[in-house]
């Protein structure tokens, strides 16, 4: 058999009371695609900050090219061609894209200074081998975060990456995008050899791109083989130690009463006479390909983003949507797609995070009676069933199903009774997006509340809501039933009138 080109062997890591990866052995044959998955917590994560040096292992050993490494770091593992592009990107914003693709190590003149021009002409020619347009002294904090992404994987090609490591490339990047990035992935595995590691939440993105996949769970390997053969059951069982047929819940029929009402709405070079009503208790989806206006039409009913004109109704009256706090006060609540960034305080507890849209039913003489939080706090984690030590934790160190059923519980906790979520289970595992699923089936079925979802995965577009409205070009492409309608169709509309 041919050495391979990545092989990690008994790996253990212990901290502090936590037994993070318990025997495990992986390894990734030159030029495939090895796809490596797991709920959050499996250990994922600790396996590649071993493979990049950030840690070390407690016992164990790596090898590249049939070698062992000894004493792995991240200077010595970037040296023998190993690059893990995190889903939070490390990248300097204030700084161009040349500046970012050979940070650390720009070319210098004869006499020590700075070559300029030499940094971006061999960016220009690291791009367009990707064939990534992009200029390289644009700055960083200017461009989307799919390209933020491209400029890591740059950033890998230009130190001769032999394994590339990529953690939950699709949780940022549109389908167009995800299309692009795997054309990159094949032709750098099948023309250079370069091997990748693969983690992804989106099982289906597995099947497209993997030669391999390893399923970890409580830090244990649980199986590793061709992915030729798994169906996506077997992965979600191995996964999860239990079956998972029925990931999206049942939910009963919404009512015919009007509680939101879209009518023609507009928004300059955005939104073009958007129109909708969403039912008492209905999930209505919204879909469209990336840029297609999905987002907007959000942030406009929550008042994030003004509109130029039209009108936002709640119970058939109409309401000047000024600003989120208008939008709040009238029931209407977003759960924004970045919730690292825009939907949580990520350095706040759990209870912070929880009550600090309604702080004023828990004052008194203008202090906050903490023993009253404490205690809503604690019915919110036990029904909502957030894992975290206490609602003193600091929200940052929860998992990002976790995370998102905090974002649920501030809505609740405000009244809210008309809910946007965007893209609600990004960057969640099969387990935690089954219990949001069942929490917005709650929402709908036992308070009456209704449910707009922007979600980029068309398999939950069609399992959880009962209308679809595609988006294409800021514009409402079609409206249609949720029972009736497949992927082709959804995709159809999305491309095309």
């Amino acid at each position: 058999m041919a050495t391979p080109a990545l092989e990690m062997k008994g790996i253990h890591k212990r901290f502090p009371g936590v037994y993070a990866l318990k025997n495990v052995s992986f390894s990734v044959a030159k030029g495939s695609v090895h796809g490596l998955v797991g709920e959050n917590g499996a250990g994922k994560s600790t396996l590649m900050r071993i493979l990049s040096g950030a840690y070390q292992a407690s016992e164990g050993t790596v090898a590249i090219d049939g070698r062992d490494i000894d004493n792995p770091n991240p200077e010595k593992m970037l040296a023998l061609g190993v690059a893990v592009i995190y889903q939070e990107l490390a990248q300097a914003p204030h700084l161009t894209v040349a500046e970012n693709i050979y940070l650390g190590r720009l070319p210098k003149t004869s006499i020590g200074t700075v070559d300029w021009r030499k940094a971006r002409s061999d960016a220009r020619a690291i791009l367009s081998k990707l064939n990534f347009n992009v200029d390289p002294a644009a700055r960083i904090d200017r461009l989307s975060v799919a390209q933020r992404q491209m400029v890591e994987i740059a950033k890998a090609v230009s130190r001769d990456a032999r394994i590339i490591v990529l953690d939950e490339p699709s949780a940022v990047l549109g389908d167009s995008e995800l299309h692009n990035l795997f054309e990159l992935i094949r032709t750098l595995s099948r023309e250079e050899g370069v091997s990748f590691v693969y983690i992804s939440h989106r099982l289906k993105e597995l099947y497209e791109i993997c030669h391999d996949v390893t399923v970890l769970r409580d830090g244990q390997m649980i199986s590793s083989a061709p992915i030729e053969g798994i169906t996506t059951a077997d992965l979600i069982k191995q996964m999860v130690g239990r079956e998972m047929n029925d990931i999206f819940p049942a939910r009963p029929a919404p009512q015919s009463e009007i509680r939101l009402s879209v009518g023609n709405v507009n928004r300059r070079g955005v939104l073009k006479d958007i129109s909708f009503e969403v039912r008492r208790g209905e999930i209505f989806g919204i879909c469209g390909l990336a840029g297609s206006g999905r987002t907007e039409v959000l942030r406009a009913i929550a008042g994030a983003d003004r509109i130029d004109s039209g009108e936002i109704k709640i119970d058939g009256e109409k309401l000047d949507v000024r600003n989120p706090r208008v939008a709040l006060s009238n029931g209407i609540g977003l759960l924004p797609e970045d919730r690292k960034t825009e939907g949580l305080f990520l350095d706040q507890s759990v209870a912070f995070n929880v009550t600090i849209s309604a702080l004023g039913e828990m004052m008194s003489g203008g202090l906050l009676r903490s023993g009253k939080e404490r205690e809503k706090v604690a019915n919110y984690i036990r029904q909502m069933r957030i894992k975290t030590p206490s609602g003193a934790t600091r929200v940052r160190t929860l998992s990002g199903g976790n995370q998102q059923k905090c974002g649920i519980a501030r809505q609740l906790n405000a009244g809210t009774s008309i809910l946007l979520v965007d893209e609600p289970t990004r960057g969640v595992d099969v387990a935690a997006k089954r219990e949001i699923y069942e929490l917005l089936v709650q929402l709908t079925s036992t308070l009456g509340a209704s449910v707009v979802m922007v979600s980029s995965e068309l398999p939950e577009v069609l399992g959880m809501c009962d209308r679809i409205m595609v988006m294409r070009q800021g514009s409402v492409s079609a409206i249609v039933d949720g029972k009736g309608a497949t992927e082709e169709s959804l995709m159809s509309h999305a491309v095309w009138n």
